[in-house]
C-alpha cells in the first residue's frame, strides 16, 4: 500500500503563504478585497488587489475565477509598464496552472514571470520562480532537471540569507531524493530542515517536512519513527484544519499497520481517511481509497467487500477518466476470478487491463508532443519579450513576430509530417518483430508457470505424508504455511520480474517448509546487501530449483543435520550475485552416488530452470550465469555446494 504517492511535494501554493498570512481564507475576505477594489482608482494599488484577489481564489482552488483576475491584473500591469505587477501576475498565474497539473502551461509562465524578476534584479523572485520550474519539471519524472533547478534556487536564496525559501529549497531537495529512491539521502535533508530557525512558524510547511520524514522512514522500514513523525503531522494538520492533509497522513499510518499485518487497524485508520475524503469531495482521492480498502479486505479474507470497493474504484475512475486506478480495478477483478477459477471473466477483465494499459501509452506519447510544440511556443514568446522596449523595436518585433510564426509553423508542419512518417516506418518494424516477441513471451511465461504445479507436486506430497502419519498439527501447520505461498505465487504469475525482497520472503517460507518436511534436517539463513536497491528484480522462481537441489542432493544424504545460507548482494553496480552455499556432501559425491529420485527430480526441475535462462539470454546481451563446484576444506575435503547466480543489473 506505501508508496510514493503520499509524498508531500513542496506545493507551489505553499509560495503564496508569504503574502497571504489566511492563505485559503473564507470568502467574506475575498468579498472585503473586491468592495475595496470597487473604491480604488489608482492603478498601482488596483493592481495589487487584483493580484491579491486572484492568489486568494487559487488558494481556495477556484482557479478559474483567480486566473480572470491575475489576467486582468497583467493586461493593466502592461498598459502602465508596471513590471511588479507583471511579474507577480505571471507568477501566480503558472501556480495555478501547476495546481492544475497543466505542466506546459505553468512551465510557460514561469519562464516569463522568470524575465521579469532578472530585469526587476529580484533575486528572491528569480530563486521563487527557478523552484516552481523545478515542481514542473518533478512532476513530469525529469527529476534530475528539476535538482538542477532546486540547486540553483537554493544557490540563490543562501547568498541573499532568505531562512525560510533556503529550507523550501532543501525540502525540494530532498524531496527529489525520495522520488528516486534515495531514502537515506533524502532523510538527511528532512532532518536538517527541521533543524532550522523558524521552520515551525509556517505550520502548512513544518507539517510536510514531518510526514515527508515519516515515510523517509516508512521506506527505510523503521515504522515506530515513521509513526512517531505521521501523528506529529497528524496533529498539525488537524490544528490548521488542513483536512486533505490529514486524509493523506491517515492513509500513510494505515500503510505501516497494513506492512507490519495489522489488517484491522489498518482498515480502522483508512475508513477514517475515507470519511474526510467524501467530506471534501475529492473524488481522485476517494478513488485511491477505494483501491487501498479494497487491498487490505483482500488481506483480511473479506474477498466479497474488497470486491465492491473494488467496484468503487472503477466506478469512480471512469466518472473522472482516471485510467491509472481504473487499470488497478481491472487487474484486481481478474486475480479475484481467476482465484475463483471463472476463467472467462478473468480473462475478460484481463483484456480490459491490457487495453486501459495501452491507452495510458498512447497518452503518454501525445503529451510528448504537445509538450514539444509548447517549448517551441514558449521559446518564440520569450524572444519576443525581449526585443519590445521601444516603439521602432515593438513594429520590427512585430515584423519579425509574423515571419517567425509562417517559419515556424512551416518547420512545424515538417516536425509533425517527419514525425508521422517515422512513427509510421517505425510500427511497420515492430508488426514484423511483434509475433517473434509474443512467441518469446509466451515461451517464457509457459516454463515460468511450470515451476509452480512442479512445486506444489512435491508440497502436497509433504502433506499427505503428515497426514498418513496421523500428525495433524504439523499437517495444518504446513498447510497454512503452504497455502500463504501458493497466493504469493499466484500473485507474483504474471510478473516477469519480481524484487530481491519479495523473492527472499517467498524463499524463507518455501524453506521453512521443507524444515518442517523433514523434521528440522537443517537450518537455513538468508542475507541481503544492506545497501543493495530495493526496486531491483529477479526472474520469479528462478532460484527455488537450487535450493531444492541443496536440500534433496547435498542435505538430506548427510548423517547429521546441514545448514543452508543464502545471499543476494551487488557486485560492481554492475550484477545481482545470488550464492547458495550448502555443508552437504557436494556436488561430486552427489553424482557418484546416482540416486534414482534425486536424478528424476532433478531432471525436472533444473531443465525447466535450464531453458528458461536459455530463452531469457536470447533476448539480452548480458547474459544470466550459473556455476555449481564443490567447497574445499584446506585438506581438499569436500565439506559442501557453492551455487552462484550471477544477473546482469542491464537486465534486471
Amino acid at each position: 500500500m506505501a508508496n510514493k504517492k503520499h509524498l508531500f511535494i513542496l506545493a507551489a501554493f505553499l509560495l503564496l503563504i508569504s503574502h497571504f498570512k489566511n492563505f485559503g481564507a473564507d470568502q467574506p475576505i475575498i468579498d472585503s478585497l473586491k468592495n475595496v477594489l470597487k473604491k480604488t482608482t489608482q492603478d498601482t494599488a488596483r493592481i495589487k488587489l487584483l493580484n491579491d484577489i486572484g492568489g486568494y481564489y487559487i488558494g481556495d482552488r477556484n482557479y478559474e475565477d483567480g486566473l480572470n483576475y491575475l489576467f486582468e491584473a497583467q493586461q493593466l500591469s502592461e498598459k502602465i509598464d508596471y513590471k511588479q505587477g507583471i511579474y507577480i501576475s505571471l507568477n501566480r498565474a503558472g501556480i495555478a496552472y501547476l495546481n492544475q497539473n497543466n505542466n506546459s502551461k505553468a512551465l510557460a509562465f514561469f519562464s516569463k514571470a522568470l524575465l521579469v524578476a532578472k530585469k526587476l534584479k529580484d533575486k528572491k523572485g528569480e530563486a521563487d520562480i527557478i523552484s516552481n520550474m523545478g515542481i514542473v519539471y518533478s512532476d513530469k519524472g525529469q527529476y534530475a532537471k528539476a535538482l538542477e533547478n532546486y540547486m540553483a534556487a537554493l544557490k540563490i536564496r543562501e547568498e541573499i540569507k532568505d531562512r525560510r525559501g533556503t529550507s523550501g529549497s532543501m525540502m525540494s531537495i530532498a524531496n527529489i531524493y525520495y522520488l528516486q529512491g534515495k531514502y537515506t539521502t533524502a532523510l538527511n535533508f528532512y532532518l536538517n530542515v527541521l533543524k532550522t530557525k523558524d521552520v515551525e512558524l509556517n505550520k502548512y510547511f513544518y507539517a510536510e517536512v514531518l510526514n515527508n520524514t515519516g515515510l523517509a522512514f516508512m521506506q527505510l522500514k523503521k515504522y515506530p519513527q515513521a509513526l512517531d513523525y505521521f501523528n506529529a503531522t497528524l496533529k498539525i494538520d488537524t490544528e490548521i484544519s488542513d483536512m486533505q492533509g490529514v486524509a493523506i497522513v491517515y492513509t500513510n499510518i494505515g500503510s505501516i499497520y497494513y506492512i507490519i499485518g495489522d489488517y484491522k487497524k489498518a482498515l480502522e485508520v483508512e475508513m477514517k481517511g475515507f470519511t474526510i475524503l467524501n467530506e471534501l469531495s475529492d473524488k481522485k482521492g476517494i478513488s485511491e481509497s477505494y483501491g487501498e480498502i479494497g487491498v487490505i479486505y483482500d488481506s483480511l479474507k473479506q474477498p466479497e467487500k474488497a470486491l465492491e470497493s473494488f467496484k468503487n474504484q472503477l466506478r469512480i475512475s471512469n466518472e473522472i477518466g482516471n485510467k491509472l486506478n481504473a487499470r488497478k480495478a481491472y487487474l484486481f477483478f481478474s486475480n479475484h476470478f481467476q482465484l475463483a477459477h471463472n476463467y472467462k471473466e478473468a480473462y475478460d477483465y484481463y483484456k480490459l487491463y491490457k487495453s486501459m494499459e495501452d491507452s495510458i501509452n498512447n497518452e503518454s506519447s501525445t503529451k510528448t508532443i504537445a509538450e514539444l510544440e509548447a517549448k517551441y511556443e514558449t521559446q518564440t514568446k520569450e524572444k519576443e519579450i525581449e526585443l519590445l522596449k521601444t516603439e521602432k523595436q515593438l513594429q520590427i518585433a512585430e515584423n519579425n513576430r509574423q515571419k517567425q510564426l509562417i517559419f515556424g509553423c512551416f518547420i512545424l508542419a515538417v516536425v509533425i509530417s517527419l514525425s508521422i512518417f517515422l512513427l509510421y516506418n517505425r510500427q511497420q518494424i515492430k508488426k514484423k518483430s511483434l509475433l517473434e516477441k509474443k512467441n518469446f513471451e509466451l515461451e517464457r511465461n509457459a516454463l515460468s508457470a511450470q515451476m509452480n504445479p512442479h512445486f506444489i507436486f512435491n508440497s502436497l506430497g509433504s502433506i499427505s505424508g503428515f497426514i498418513s502419519e496421523n500428525d495433524k498439527d504439523k499437517a495444518l501447520e504446513y498447510l497454512g504455511i503452504f497455502s500463504r505461498l501458493i497466493r504469493h505465487n499466484l500473485e507474483q504469475s504474471r510478473e516477469q520480474l519480481v524484487s530481491v525482497i519479495q523473492e527472499a520472503q517467498m524463499l524463507k517460507s518455501y524453506l521453512f517448509l521443507q524444515q518442517l518436511r523433514y523434521n528440522n534436517k537443517f537450518s537455513f539463513k538468508i542475507e541481503l546487501d544492506e545497501n543493495m536497491d530495493p526496486s531491483i528484480a529477479i526472474p520469479p522462481m528462478f532460484i527455488q530449483p537450487f535450493i531444492e537441489n541443496s536440500i534433496l542432493h547435498g542435505i538430506i544424504p548427510k548423517n547429521d543435520t546441514g545448514t543452508i545460507i543464502i545471499k543476494f548482494y551487488v557486485f560492481n553496480d554492475t550484477e545481482l550475485i545470488c550464492e547458495v552455499h550448502d555443508d552437504g556432501i557436494g556436488k561430486t559425491e552427489s553424482l557418484n552416488r546416482k540416486v534414482i529420485n534425486s536424478t528424476t527430480h532433478r531432471s525436472l526441475a533444473m531443465t525447466i530452470t535450464e531453458e528458461r535462462m536459455q530463452i531469457i539470454n536470447s533476448m539480452n546481451k548480458e547474459k544470466i550465469q550459473i556455476s555449481t563446484n564443490d567447497i574445499l576444506a584446506e585438506n581438499q575435503v569436500v565439506v559442501g555446494t557453492l551455487v552462484k547466480l550471477v544477473f546482469p543489473m542491464d537486465y534486471i
